[in-house]
């Protein structure tokens, strides 16, 4: 019996760029079965009837966008089916909206040379299915939405640094090119030339065994000079996972959580959290708008409910919490409306 070819559909509403792909990629007939539409409505359609194996579309089309047309695809395609988009915009939102919303497995910049596009073709094709229970749309959007609703920057990579997910701190953080950024191939890069070498290394190494212990380094900014800092681990076969901190994102948590966090009172809460954030008993006071006398004895309040002794135990304590973990859009520091004392 003659093995089946492995079938790839390319997709893109201009037909120049489609013949385009059939000349550079000719010489891949014996080998792939080939089949280009200019509609990605046709596309869906031809999906139903017969599903590809590697579907690689545009991003910006009239009638369904690469991101809508691949969502529709999802119920006909089989499993393991993988999706490549390429886009002439090379905007990072584009990038991990394909990414994450829509799951591709790789985004390429047009024009793309044609080694990069078969070697992303190939790779999609013998890459592991992925396990039906990962599919699941409920289990993936819930945690996406776990994950996306957190502080840390989180990412995961494959062993060539390539993101296959990103959370929104993220997001913001490779946005801003500052210590931390993503290609346009969708590699995972750090700014400093020596910490860009040791993080792929890193993250190679991890991708490449799951035994493999974190790694922990140090991603020089421009900006101020203040380091981000990242840890590398595996987490599965072939994937890593960077997880990135900024100084001026670790936030104390805010008076209201460690109210009900620590069983405080509304001023107890917020002389914890100015003690916390670097502020001394008197900045409390002044905030509570009661004597420096009152804001002692209410310190004293605070070590008798939660056990502690010295206000750097105290410190501790409300770091410790999972309130910093938390993603807020700002740090507001003026103390919430709680309840009373």
């Amino acid at each position: 019996m003659i093995p089946r070819k492995p079938s790839i559909l390319f997709v893109d509403d201009e037909q120049k760029v489609l013949k385009s792909l059939m000349r550079v990629l000719r010489d891949r007939r014996d080998t792939w079965d080939m089949v280009f539409e200019n509609s990605s409505v046709s596309a869906v359609e031809r999906m139903r009837d017969c599903a590809a194996d590697v579907v690689v579309s545009d991003l910006t089309m009239p009638e369904l966008t690469g991101l809508e047309m691949i969502r529709q695809m999802r119920s006909a395609a089989r499993p393991g089916t993988a999706f490549i988009l390429l886009t002439g915009n090379g905007d990072l939102a584009s990038a991990i909206e394909a990414i994450n919303a829509a799951g591709v497995f790789r985004f390429l910049t047009k024009p793309c040379a044609t080694p990069d596009l078969v070697e992303a073709i190939e790779a999609a094709l013998v890459r592991d299915p992925i396990p039906v229970e990962a599919e699941t749309p409920d289990a993936e959007s819930l945690a996406r939405a776990a994950l996306a609703g957190l502080s840390p920057a989180i990412a995961v990579l494959d062993a060539a640094g390539r993101i296959a997910y990103l959370n929104d701190s993220a997001a913001e953080m490779a946005a801003r090119r500052d210590g931390f950024s993503i290609d346009a191939a969708g590699r995972c890069r750090a700014s400093n030339g020596e910490s860009g070498k040791l993080l792929l290394e890193a993250i190679a190494a991890a991708a490449g065994s799951p035994d493999e212990p974190p790694r922990y380094l140090a991603l020089p900014r421009s900006s101020d000079g203040r380091d981000l800092k990242a840890v590398v681990t595996a987490i599965g076969p072939g994937r890593a996972a960077l997880m990135v901190t900024e100084p001026d994102r670790v936030a104390v948590p805010t008076a209201e959580s460690l109210a009900d966090l620590l069983g405080l009172s509304r001023a107890e809460a917020i002389i914890a959290h100015t003690i916390a954030g670097g502020g001394n008993l008197e900045a409390a006071a002044a905030l509570c708008g009661i004597t420096i006398e009152s804001a002692r004895t209410y310190l004293k309040r605070i070590f008798q409910k939660t056990g502690v002794g010295r206000q750097s135990d105290l410190v501790q304590l409300v770091l410790s919490t999972p309130a910093p973990l938390v993603r807020r859009s700002g740090c507001d520091t003026s103390p919430p409306g709680i309840r009373s004392a």
